[in-house]
């Protein structure tokens, strides 16, 4: 099934808004079971010209799983609103962290060189680091990993790139995405 049955809003308390996109509303809940933050994702299936890519979004979501992708947990259905609910990443996307961090060229060149080994006594600007240079690794590999699932994303963007608190890096945004394998429904 695509859809679980039950109503999220018992499920998921504390919903706060922390982004509105073309396709919805995206939440920040706590799951009342097991104290998790996650992100709901609210859709009005009214307001969406092309439904059959929200449901290719879930099914490509549920079927992968992968430490570079963002990773689904459930969905619901509750009259025409759609709820997605996905594992959250409370450093943000990648846009929002590249605006919103100056450096000038002397700070970016001490990031590069402690980058490659260049014993210098820098250590606060390690998150920099990290920022400049392993989101593009693990955007990488979640994209070998989707390509070796036969799944194209087809919207590598930064803002499609959420930045976990730990130094994760992970892919999200599966609405484009097109599988040259076909799901087989029963």
């Amino acid at each position: 099934t695509i859809v679980s049955i039950g109503d999220p809003k018992k499920k998921y308390t504390r919903y706060e808004k922390i982004g509105q996109g073309a396709s919805g509303t995206v939440f920040t809940a706590i799951d009342v079971a097991t104290g998790q933050e996650v992100a709901i994702k609210q859709i009005n299936l009214q307001k969406q010209p092309k439904k059959e890519l929200i449901i290719n979004e879930i099914l490509v979501m549920k079927e992968l799983k992968n430490p570079n992708i963002v990773n689904f947990l459930d969905s619901y259905l509750v009259g025409d609103e759609l709820f997605v609910v996905m594992e959250y990443l409370a450093g943000g996307s990648l846009t929002d962290v590249v605006t919103e961090t100056c450096m000038d060229e002397a700070q970016i060149a001490a990031v590069c060189r402690e980058c490659f080994g260049i014993n210098i006594e820098i250590q606060k600007l390690i998150p920099y680091a990290v920022v400049l240079f392993f989101p593009p690794i693990q955007c990488l590999q979640a994209l070998e990993f989707l390509h070796a699932n036969q799944v194209i994303h087809r919207d590598i963007k930064s803002d499609n790139v959420l930045l976990g608190m730990d130094g994760s890096v992970k892919l999200s945004e599966y609405q484009t995405v097109v599988s040259v394998f076909c799901f087989h429904f029963p």
